[in-house]
């Protein structure tokens, strides 16, 4: 924006106003938005010219982070920093690339996790599902209900609605930004400094930290909104797997690729964690399917409320963790069927869980930054102007559709909050 002040690599400047003295650079013919600015031959710092900041950015291209740009007030100006190639990745994945948007049925205690469970009521009144499909559609994406409430793009293009995010994020004063390497983040003088691999830094009077987890790192989720949360002395939950297959101490690798419905029962010892129907899927090394990622998610929670760490969860689970399988004799193959040696009198298998699968393969990260720690716009209520959003949040969802809508709505609400600065 301001590379026709540029001539020359800068080193060290200072201010004529403040007399601040910076030492940052820029190509020739190409502005890094740096911390000096060189307008009619004087040099001035953007501390001295507010306007040179942003006044929100924003860490994560994801969905929480593109919704929250969409409904922010225009007249800001704002910037989404990501670090992969592209944005929304995981919207892109989402319902096999057809777009899991949301659920049409969403019970907030029975389909989500997190110490403050009650607070999702609230964030469902100022963005519900039904809010979410009719903004979908009001766009000219139309959508369907498929089985278990999943609401997904009828054009079956994930794609689709990602155009749609980027298009209305641009349209509303946001710059984007990708590839972007931050490895640093500082707040001074009620200013925050982001700064870059390359050297750049960008500045802003509001940060919203919308990275994601720590799981499924082909996104390009690496856990960075917690280093941040720690850095700000923001109290967490201790991530934890979720949405991810179950590990067996039997071998089960000859039923591998076996789908089946039946009801999925996981205990505590004699306590009953989880107890479900639905899709079922056998792989070489365990369990998989919505059931499995579901019971995941549930034990997640369970083990973090009774305060078994993630080194100690292997060694609780050799000793507590048992999985009891409820066959259907409508829906049971002939090779299950042999397997387990099922017939009038038995219908039910019991399984030892071993491990759960690796954080690569974990499609949600359970834990995150408190609800507590923030207010009703995600603004922590300890550093002023500094917000979560998304998953990086201790609010994790069922598959389904659930974890989408919790970062459509936090982007939303957070979003609205600047409306009353």
């Amino acid at each position: 924006m301001y590379s026709k002040f540029i001539s020359e690599t800068i080193y060290m400047e200072k201010c004529v106003f403040c007399k601040r003295f910076t030492s940052k650079f820029a190509k020739k013919g190409k502005s890094y938005m740096i911390q000096v600015s060189k307008f009619l031959n004087t040099w001035v710092c953007l501390y001295s010219f507010p306007s040179f900041m942003y006044d929100i950015i924003i860490i994560g291209g994801g969905a929480a982070g593109l919704f929250c740009s969409i409904f922010a007030p225009k007249n800001l100006r704002k910037i989404i920093l990501e670090k992969n190639g592209s944005l929304g990745k995981k919207v892109i994945l989402s319902g096999g690339e057809r777009c899991n948007v949301t659920n049409i049925d969403i019970s907030p205690e029975d389909d989500y996790f997190g110490e403050n469970i009650k607070a999702v009521h609230g964030l469902l009144a100022k963005f519900s599902n039904y809010d979410m499909i009719e903004w979908v559609e009001k766009h000219g994406i139309s959508t369907c209900i498929e089985d278990r409430g999943r609401v997904i793009l009828e054009s079956g293009k994930s794609k689709d609605l990602l155009d749609l995010l980027m298009r209305e994020s641009t349209k509303n004063n946001t710059e984007i930004r990708t590839k972007c390497d931050i490895v640093k983040i500082e707040k001074t003088d009620d200013i925050f400094l982001i700064h870059k691999a390359s050297g750049e830094i960008i500045e802003g009077r509001n940060l919203i930290i919308a990275t994601g987890g720590k799981s499924f790192s082909q996104v390009g989720t690496d856990g960075f909104g917690y280093t941040i949360a720690k850095q700000f002395d923001i109290e967490m939950t201790d991530p934890y797997r979720g949405l991810c297959g179950m590990i067996t101490r039997e071998d089960l690798s000859e039923l591998s690729g076996s789908t089946i419905e039946l009801t999925l029962s996981v205990f505590d010892d004699r306590k009953l964690l989880y107890d479900e129907k639905g899709s079922f899927l056998f792989t070489h090394t365990g369990l998989s399917g919505p059931l499995v990622f579901n019971a995941v998610i549930k034990l997640g929670e369970h083990l973090r409320k009774i305060g078994i760490k993630e080194s100690q969860q292997k060694a609780y689970f050799a000793e507590h963790i048992t999985i009891r399988l409820t066959f259907n004799e409508e829906s049971m193959t002939k090779k299950v069927k042999s397997f387990f040696e099922l017939d009038e009198t038995k219908n039910e298998a019991i399984f030892h869980l071993a491990d759960l699968k690796p954080w690569d393969e974990a499609k949600v990260t359970g834990g995150g930054v408190k609800l507590s720690e923030l207010t009703n716009h995600f603004e922590s209520k300890k550093i002023k102007h500094l917000s979560f959003i998304g998953e990086v949040l201790d609010l994790t969802g069922k598959t389904g559709g659930f974890n989408l809508q919790q970062a459509w709505a936090t982007g939303y609400v957070c979003a609205k909050g600047f409306e009353k600065n």
